[in-house]
């Protein structure tokens, strides 16, 4: 940071990004060398017919040494200074530009002899040069292929006549996305074009390359000083009898199964799992279930997916009705099945599994992807979710909740079924982006269904707002285990992360190396990596007795170091005021929040502002995965699953 300016150029790269691509070039240029001359060794050319060739290899030989000199000094430049102090490195595009010359000469090179190594003979008896040759200026290639790859994932797409930064960021992430456009339709670019709009206003007005990104989001998590909401336990009057972590862990398995084949694979290694699923496959046949005929939608031609379902439940008593596989924008896979066990009809949603699927789940503009659900044929109907004022949710969640209610709908599924199963109680459950569709669906379902409950496993923290949850604790329990980020995703959790990092980074004095290196270094090994600029940084307060609030006003020092934040003019750039009008949305319903303390499992019913905040850690993406939640659920105290004794298996993903 700032990034790199060359050739009259902005890069997506910064000055100080040199340091470890210019050390692997130089390694490896190293290694070319040594081969090389291990050809000339022992395989003399000079006494081969093959002069034109020794030439044109002689000439890469040369042209090798001096890259790897100029590698090695672009490094030496690239590790001076600090992240934001670029003024030691201000020779490196003159470095850039004397290296133009001499690539564009090995290429050329490189071209002649290739033509010579692959016309030319081995030039008689014992002499093999030619084809050792043909070896090294292959590898020469793979030199240049990798070159111009790297070239091209820095090159930056800047229009210099355009000045206003927002248009400048907006068009930037517009072209990245153009790659993810390819065989889309019409309403899949627009909306990968608004969420190019959302990622742009992270970046807007400030210079960062993704190196940047990567440094601040160690500094921050390594900060002595990162301060957290505290967990704060809320009472829920009349708490309904249903939500209890038992039945919650019960269902979670029907939240996970409908992942499909791939996961049943991942997480089912062995040739007797993946011999029992072709056994379930039919090639262009139709699916049966174990009790019955299911209708099944948008499967592969040997119903893979389905398989995987059956074989997930076939120690309870189920029968699968419905199966939609078909995944487009706004359009989420869900499964309809008779858990005879239970006496429920459950509606199970999968999480986050594709491309389509992270669209839905990273709209998170407040403007452009959340809806008042006065827009909503059915919840415009429902009188209590609104009645202590405007209530918002995430629109494209609503979006896919309304695709699953309208084929349910279509199809007469839950009609079918309450006639033959009468008592039956209905249930929604979900994971990850299937938690927070399955929670707005319960909302459009309970017209119909009062009794309808449903269970959220790891929801977004982006659902609905505050107004909205005194009716959505009514029918919604939510669980939220360790650190998951996705639970704590928010537009304004996302921008006060940004500051973070931007506040970092101002009073880092470290070089982005160094950061790097030591960063990673802390986060596998326990012991950290010290040393006196470090150990000097001022820490809060470790006693709960302390002086918190004085602790807080003391100037915050960065992990870097603790002088250069003292500095006005590193202030980090204020949040865009628009981003204090935005309706902060919310992880849906009551909200369990599963910890571990000590070895042992912590059970707190607390209020979801609690997780307005990404909290960083080495678990962040694990704590979100369906099998981390089964661990946690597991492990409570008052959780026992019906099934711990026997061997069923349980089909969980990593979702996107």
């Amino acid at each position: 940071m700032p990034s790199l300016v060359a050739f009259n150029r902005q890069w997506n790269i910064g000055s100080d990004d040199f340091v470890f691509p210019e050390i692997t070039e130089a390694l490896v240029r190293i290694s070319w060398v040594a081969f090389g001359v291990s050809v000339f060794v022992f395989h003399f050319p000079l006494a081969c017919s093959t002069h034109n060739l020794t030439f044109h290899f002689l000439a890469l030989l040369v042209i090798n040494v001096i890259t790897i000199l100029l590698a090695i000094f672009t490094a030496v430049i690239s590790a001076r200074g600090t992240i934001m102090d670029s003024q030691p490195r201000r020779l490196l595009p003159r470095l850039l530009y004397i290296r133009l010359p001499i690539f564009i000469i090995e290429v050329a090179l490189t071209i002649l002899a290739t033509v010579h190594a692959f016309r030319s003979t081995n030039g008689g008896e014992g002499c093999n040069f030619a084809t050792i040759a043909r070896v090294t200026i292959v590898l020469e290639w793979f030199l240049i292929a990798t070159a111009i790859v790297g070239l091209f994932i820095v090159f930056h797409l800047t229009e210099s006549e355009v000045e206003d930064g927002t248009t400048i960021a907006q068009k930037s992430w517009s072209r990245r996305m153009r790659i993810f456009k390819i065989g889309q339709d019409h309403s899949m670019r627009a909306a990968l074009d608004d969420l190019a709009v959302l990622i742009s206003s992270f970046f807007v007005d400030s210079d960062l390359v993704p190196s940047d990104v990567v440094a601040g989001l160690l500094l921050a998590y390594h900060s002595p000083n990162n301060q957290y909401p505290p967990v704060k336990e809320k009472e829920h009057e009349n708490r309904p009898s249903w939500m209890n972590l038992k039945d919650a862990e019960y269902f979670l398995h029907h939240a996970t199964c409908v992942y499909g084949w791939p996961t049943y694979i991942l997480y089912n290694c062995g040739l007797k799992s993946i011999y029992r699923l072709f056994r379930k496959l039919q090639c262009c046949g139709r699916m049966r279930c174990a009790q019955g005929q299911s209708m099944v939608v948008e499967d592969n031609c040997c119903y893979c997916n389905t398989a995987a379902v059956i074989l997930a439940n076939e120690r309870r008593n189920i029968d699968l009705q419905f199966m939609s596989f078909r995944n487009r924008l706004y359009e989420v896979p869900f499964a309809v099945i008779a858990d005879h066990d239970r006496k429920s009809i459950v509606i199970t949603i999968r999480g986050s599994c594709s491309l389509i699927d992270l669209v839905t789940d990273l709209s998170l503009e407040d403007e452009l992807m959340t809806v008042d659900v006065d827009q909503d044929a059915t919840l415009s109907q429902d009188e209590n979710i609104d009645r202590r004022g405007d209530v918002r949710v995430h629109r494209g969640m609503l979006r896919s909740a309304r695709y699953v209610f309208d084929t349910l709908n279509k199809n007469k599924i839950l009609n079918d079924l309450f006639i033959s199963n009468p008592n039956y109680q209905l249930v929604v459950c979900g994971h990850s982006l299937g938690a927070g569709v399955g929670s707005l669906l319960t909302m459009l379902l309970k017209q119909e269904y009062p009794t309808v409950i449903c269970y959220a496993f790891a929801p977004p923290g982006c659902v609905i707002s505050e107004y909205g949850q005194d009716e959505m604790e009514k029918y919604v329990m939510s669980v939220v285990s360790g650190d998951d980020i996705v639970s704590r995703m928010s537009f304004q959790s996302l921008h006060r992360l940004r500051e973070r990092v931007f506040q970092e980074l101002m009073g880092c004095q470290r070089a982005k190396h160094e950061i790097l290196i030591r960063g990673v270094y802390q986060l596998f090994f326990k012991y950290p990596w010290q040393d006196e600029s470090l150990s000097g940084v001022p820490r809060l307060p470790d006693s709960p007795t302390a002086d918190l609030e004085s602790a807080l006003l003391t100037r915050r020092s960065s992990y870097g170091s603790a002088e250069a934040a003292n500095d006005p003019a590193n202030d980090p750039p204020s949040r865009n005021p628009e981003h204090n009008k935005r309706l902060q949305l919310y992880v849906p319903g009551c909200t369990v929040y599963l910890s571990t303390v000590d070895g042992a499992t912590n059970e707190t019913w607390i209020d979801p502002k609690c997780l307005s905040d990404v909290k960083l850690s080495v678990s962040v993406l694990s704590d979100h995965l369906p099998a981390a939640v089964q661990k946690f659920l597991g492990s409570a105290p008052g959780s026992s699953s019906e099934e711990s004794s026997e061997e069923i298996v349980v089909v969980t993903s990593q979702p996107v």
